[in-house]
């Protein structure tokens, strides 16, 4: 019998099924040891200086010229010094911080602190200064006119100026706080002459001023930019007595309305009630002592009063009644800054329940120099908080003796002064941490042999060692990186005042016992001064609704395991009226944060239905409802459709959240010979400075105090930002390549709608240097945070924002690979859509075709590579999924241009590898649709076991039909849609056999740069890629690039296959996860990767036959074309790989697959793994598994695999010693969890000499 068949492409059917809905998720069907840390202080004589390593006497002072006095709201106390021309910072110790600024030719006179934010005037060049925290002008103002001026006070809309000593200065100027334009001029002599002191009280309604050369204190009402007449402080008379002055200097409010004056030529400070009448005076003439010459004040909001002693070089710190002071700035030692923090560590609850302390205190190798003064044990923290005050400093700095008496100690080897001490570590508790914390300001000897007991320590007895380094400066932290690699902590920390040496320490506690973790991708957050705490974001899966979704956050106890919630963003959300969020797209004409309205139907109304002719308005409205927060569709059941929803937040599925906070990527020099090509490096050889940036109000205000939030892409569409604090939502953004799926919610059902995917992709950030404004006419780049961001399962697309202010984010550009229309779209950083369809007079300029684009699954990298000789910001992702399938999509990688609204740079062709029994290549004319293919050789193929590859559409929908005759296809013919547009179309036929695969590349790229590993000597990266034949790709993005005529990279990237894992449909060993990289102790980059049918995961068939990999690149970090790929006959099954192997694999029993990718701690990689259940009970979830297998070997991991429960294994995160999995059914009820999160002690032992990469991340 012969048949006649139609065969579409799938890939229509693929889009217009799976896109626009989803399948349930999987897992829907039905005590702690504590750590024992050892402080080991060095007591040598340096640490006796202060942090800048000079010689302390009674005679140091740390202010020189005090002229003012400014307090921020956290208690910093700014100290502006005349001669130097800087600002002193101290913390409301009194410890000093840093200074700010280098002199100049600033000539400061006068500094206020409003919102956090630095006033400074410089009255010699006639302006007012706005600095950032780190003393760079980030405003500007500049009165016209000639004037001088000797005072300034800052209000929360004006800035007011007080004129310097003479006749024609005898004003005030008020400007606007904004712009610092002049708004208004008060001039008045003699009530305004010599104004050298101005301060606004706190509501802002009154103006206290004082007349220096008169020896006049006045306050004035304020209304508007009007002042009142003078009201008299005190007598208002010259003189001694109680409430008279002598030139007075300065004057300022407290909270309260009361009044304190520095009465300088009477040595005194006075303080005077809200009624201006006098209450208390504090000082007399005295060079040791308040006062000398009273000049500047400032008070704190809990109205402390600081007073400048100008000509004594103090500032001095009174209680608000005046009885009692201290000194600012008195000169602080390393030992006392060590002992301030170690208190503070260990009477920290949640520090102190999760570690057992003890102290050591370590300098020569004899006597009170080298001892243990605290055992390690469960009251060491109380006692170390008064012990610690009896190390006094004086000794040498001798390592190696130390760390051989803590080797003793931590061996139960210790004898000192007749008592032996046992080891803290507890017989077979193979989960418990031990750390010693290593606190150090110098040099030390021995530094070769001291590493061998170091390692020694973390061998054999797993004791890791943290370095840190107090007041070390750049060029002398070789020995404490080296002191932190060998104790397996990696990274010594540094620090160069209390509070930062707190955080330093803190972060060493906190690796140790705690960590942060989110359900989809976890993070670890540590702030100043703060516990740690987690994300988590998991959804309540509901049929025919939308998913509800959850964000949480929560404290982590000191174990790691999960403590308080401190806020969930769905909640927060639902008492949010709909129509007071901020939910904002582009191309509608209105600009702003909030244009997703109903007043806008008329611009939204056809984005929204791109597929009907006449939606209704209120079909528009009651969308646009709907995705603000309405029950627009009445799931209730009541009828009423103006009501909010119950749960206004959708599924957060597949996107993975990250932090973002103020600009703080890196700038200092690793010392690691490849710092060069680093972006630390980069960062400070741009035109304008990174640091500047950091310190610049180009974030919407100050940059170094941007709110911190969490964004996070929503199946509703919406990419949210949450504040980090509050769990608030500040905006929502709806891409303009996501909005036509919208209306894919409407159903038809009565008080349903669909669920989709939406921004279902994981956002990246990064602070890069570009001109953002690239249809100005002017290259003018500058330093900006932007945000890409794929789609995911919800699209073809990519879109990317500049959140630089994070309140008032900017569309940068998207693109779409409209597959259903058959056209790119591109907006650009105007808003205007572009489109450029497959086919017809307008063909796709090489610059946008992104035809090969699937489903947009791989995450962005952002990096940089040489262009024409000069650094360019691209993004380089895999081509996408194409559900193994349509063989026009997926199989590539992209490198898109950052700096050029996201157009193309290159296209990398990736191999896609089918057994060809037969390949058929020929060229088709111009204005052809269909043509039969025996005329190019292809008479028939046998249908049972073989199948037809059709490549070179372009992009274009075709059909084949055929005859079919027993298991003979014959009278192949293949239909194009419309006619073929270019004159040269070269087709690729290919007859494959069925398993094979088509390929494509759904993963995250893997990214080798030289901000990974010291051995990337080189520019760009080396890229490794995974894709769904199970093979594994390195492209070479380290050579320098030139763009042709139409703007493109005009050569060919080099690629080559370095593995196969041999995968075809019947194994199901597809790669779906990005390949985890380290470079191990044999020094070699190391991949691991696992595969397994993600979309398939229940597949019980006895022919899958997945395994997991560990493999070399022996060529890194060189480039070499590989004729033969490597596979599993090049590796070890059994033992480790000799050195002829390029690696290890193990197989996976039971249809097992890997759901996630795999994670290297140290000793063992982690592989998330689920195991479908039986054959028997097809419908119940299987089971999650976790393994755990020897990074060099792949030797199974001693208390492996664990079982985590039901449903499916996310990613494995790990902090310290801590491991972190969500899960999607319900945990083993053995473990430790908080709803789908698994918290699992690690055991992990760092191998000798191996340096771990970390996963790529950007989270400035």
């Amino acid at each position: 019998m012969i048949r006649k068949f139609y065969i579409f492409i799938f890939l229509i059917l693929f889009v217009c099924n799976n896109s626009y809905s989803k399948s349930p998720p999987p897992g829907t069907g039905s005590s702690n040891v504590p750590a024992n840390i050892l402080i080991m202080l060095d007591n040598s004589g340096s640490m006796g200086w202060d942090i800048n390593g000079n010689y302390i006497s009674s005679w140091t002072k740390y202010v020189s010229q005090p002229a003012d006095v400014a307090v921020d709201s956290n208690g910093n106390i700014y100290v502006l010094q005349i001669s130097s021309k800087t600002i002193k910072v101290f913390d409301s110790s009194g410890a000093y911080v840093k200074v700010i600024g280098t002199g100049g030719s600033v000539y400061p006179t006068s500094l206020d602190i409003y919102n956090n934010v630095i006033y400074v005037l410089d009255y010699y060049n006639a302006s007012v200064k706005v600095l950032s925290d780190s003393g760079n002008v980030i405003k500007y103002g500049q009165p016209t006119g000639y004037w001088s001026a000797w005072s300034i006070a800052v209000s929360n809309n004006h800035v007011f100026i007080g004129g310097f000593a003479s006749y024609n200065q005898s004003y005030i100027r008020i400007l606007d706080r904004g712009s610092l334009n002049q708004v208004n001029y008060h001039f008045n002599y003699p009530t305004y002459y010599s104004m050298s002191g101005l301060d606004v009280n706190s509501d802002g309604t009154k103006l206290v001023t004082v007349s220096n050369y008169r020896s006049k204190v006045c306050v004035h009402s304020i209304s508007g930019t009007s002042l009142g007449s003078c009201q008299t402080v005190g007598t208002g008379n010259y003189g001694t007595g109680n409430g008279d002055t002598r030139y007075p200097v300065d004057a300022a409010f407290d909270s309260n309305g009361n009044i304190f004056v520095n009465d300088s030529s009477n040595r005194r400070l006075q303080k005077f009630n809200s009624s201006r009448s006098y209450v208390a005076k504090y000082g007399s003439y005295n060079y040791s002592g308040p006062f000398r010459w009273p000049w500047g004040l400032g008070i704190s909001s809990d109205n402390k009063v600081y007073s400048a002693d100008k000509d004594n070089n103090d500032v001095y710190e009174f209680n608000n009644n005046l009885t009692s002071f201290s000194r600012i700035g008195a000169a602080v030692s390393r030992m006392s800054i060590a002992k301030e923090a170690i208190k503070k560590i260990v009477s920290d609850p949640e520090l102190k329940s999760g570690a057992n302390f003890g102290l050591m205190e370590w300098g020569f190798y004899w006597g009170r120099y080298l001892r243990l003064r605290v055992p390690i044990n469960s009251n060491g923290a109380s006692t170390i908080y008064t012990d610690v005050d009896g190390v006094a400093s004086g000794g040498g700095t001798y390592l190696l003796q130390a760390m051989n008496y803590a080797r003793n100690y931590w061996n139960g080897n210790l004898t000192q002064g007749g008592t032996r001490y046992p080891s803290p570590i507890i017989p077979g508790a193979t989960c418990q941490l031990n750390f010693n914390i290593l606190i150090s300001d110098g040099q030390w000897n021995s530094h070769s042999s001291a590493m061998g007991v170091v390692r020694d320590m973390k061998n054999r007895l797993n004791v890791k060692t943290f370095a840190v380094g107090l007041g070390i400066n750049t060029g002398n932290r070789s020995n404490y990186n080296s002191l932190a690699t060998n104790g397996g902590t990696t990274t010594a920390l540094y620090a160069d005042s209390s509070a930062a040496l707190l955080v330093a320490i803190k972060d060493a506690v906190d690796q140790a016992i705690s960590s942060t973790l989110t359900f989809t991708t976890p993070a670890v957050m540590p702030e100043l001064n703060k516990g740690g705490f987690i994300y988590q974001s998991t959804f309540k899966y509901g049929k025919n609704k939308e998913w509800e979704g959850s964000l949480k956050k929560y404290n982590l106890n000191t174990d790691g395991t999960f403590g308080t919630e401190k806020w969930d963003a769905a909640k927060q959300l639902n008492k949010k009226s709909p129509s007071s969020r901020k939910i904002w797209t582009a191309d509608i004409g209105s600009k702003n944060t909030n244009n997703f309205i109903v007043s806008n139907r008329s611009v939204l109304k056809q984005k929204l239905f791109p597929f009907k002719s006449s939606p209704t308005d209120t079909e528009t409205d009651n969308l646009i409802n709907f995705i603000r927060g309405f029950d627009s569709y009445d799931y209730d059941k009541d009828s009423n459709t103006t009501e909010e929803r119950s749960s206004k937040l959708a599924d957060i599925y597949h996107s993975d959240l990250i932090v973002v906070g103020k600009p703080d990527a890196p700038i200092a020099d690793t010392g690691n010979s490849n710092f060069s090509k680093t972006d630390a490096y980069y960062r400070q050889q741009t035109s304008t400075p990174y640091s500047n940036f950091k310190g610049s109000s180009d974030c919407g205000g100050s940059c170094s105090s941007r709110t911190e939030v969490v964004i996070a892409g929503a199946n509703s569409g919406i990419l949210h930002a949450f504040n980090s604090k509050t769990g608030d939502e500040l905006w929502g953004y709806i891409p303009p390549n996501i909005i036509g799926k919208l209306s894919s919610i409407v159903t038809t059902k009565a008080n349903a709608t669909n669920p989709i995917y939406g921004v279902d992709g994981s956002p990246v950030v990064k602070d890069i240097f570009f001109d953002d404004t690239p249809n100005n006419g002017a290259n003018d780049p500058r330093w900006r945070t932007i945000l890409i961001s794929g789609l995911g399962a919800g699209g073809k697309g990519y879109f990317a924002l500049d959140i630089t202010d994070i309140n008032n984010p900017k569309h940068l550009f998207a693109i779409e690979n409209d597959a259903f229309n058959k056209r790119i779209n591109h907006w650009n950083s105007d808003e205007n859509l572009n489109s450029y369809f497959y086919a017809g007079n307008n063909n796709i300029p090489s610059q946008y075709d992104y035809t090969k684009l699937g489903s947009s699954w791989s995450t962005p990298r952002i990096i940089r590579i040489k262009v024409d000789g000069a650094d360019r910001w691209v993004a380089v992702f895999g081509g996408g999924y194409n559900s193994g399938v349509a063989p026009e999509y997926g199989s590539a990688i992209f490198i898109m241009d950052l700096e050029n609204e996201g157009r193309l740079l290159k296209k990398i062709d990736i191999q896609d590898k089918q057994i060809a029994y037969h390949a058929y290549s020929f060229g088709v004319a111009k204005g052809v649709k269909e043509f039969q293919m025996s005329q190019y050789g292809l008479q028939s193929y046998n249908i049972n076991n073989q199948k037809l590859i059709v490549s070179g559409a372009g992009g274009m929908g075709f059909g084949i039909t055929q005859d079919i005759n027993g298991s003979t296809a014959s009278n192949i013919k293949i239909i194009m849609d419309f006619e073929l547009p270019n004159t040269n179309n070269t087709f690729l036929v290919t007859i494959v056999n069925k398993t094979d695969i088509v390929n494509s590349l759904p993963s995250d790229l893997t990214v080798i740069n030289a901000d990974g590993t010291s051995k990337a000597n080189y520019d760009g990266a080396l890229i490794y890629a995974g894709d769904i034949e199970g093979k594994v790709t390195k492209v070479n993005l380290t050579e320098s690039f030139a763009l042709g005529v139409d703007k493109m990279i005009n050569k060919n990237i080099s690629t080559t296959t370095i593995f196969d894992a041999q995968a075809n449909t019947d194994n199901g060993r597809y790669i779906y996860n990005s390949l985890e990289a380290t470079i191990n102790s044999d020094n070699n980059l190391w991949l691991y990767f696992g595969t397994g049918d993600t979309q398939k995961l229940q597949s019980q068939s006895s022919q899958v036959k997945n395994r997991v990999f560990g493999i070399k690149d022996k060529d890194f970090p060189n480039f070499a074309n590989i004729s033969s790929a490597g596979t599993y006959s090049n590796c070890s099954s059994s033992g480790c790989p000799n050195s002829s192997q390029m690696g290890w694999y193990v197989d996976l029993d039971k249809a097992k697959k890997v759901t996630a990718k795999a994670t290297v701690d140290k000793d063992r990689v982690y592989f998330p793994i689920y195991e479908p259940s039986s054959s028997s009970t097809p419908c119940t979830t299987g089971t999650a598994f976790l393994h755990a297998y020897d990074t060099k070997c792949g030797g199974v991991k001693a208390n492996f695999p664990i079982n985590l429960g039901k449903g499916v294994a996310g990613e494995v995160v790990i902090s310290g010693d801590n491991l972190y999995i969500g899960i999607s059914g319900e945990a083993n009820k053995s473990l430790k969890s908080k709803d789908s999160l698994i918290t699992i002690k690690s055991g992990a032992k760092a191998s000798s000499g191996a340096v771990q990469l970390e996963s790529w991340k950007e989270n400035y």
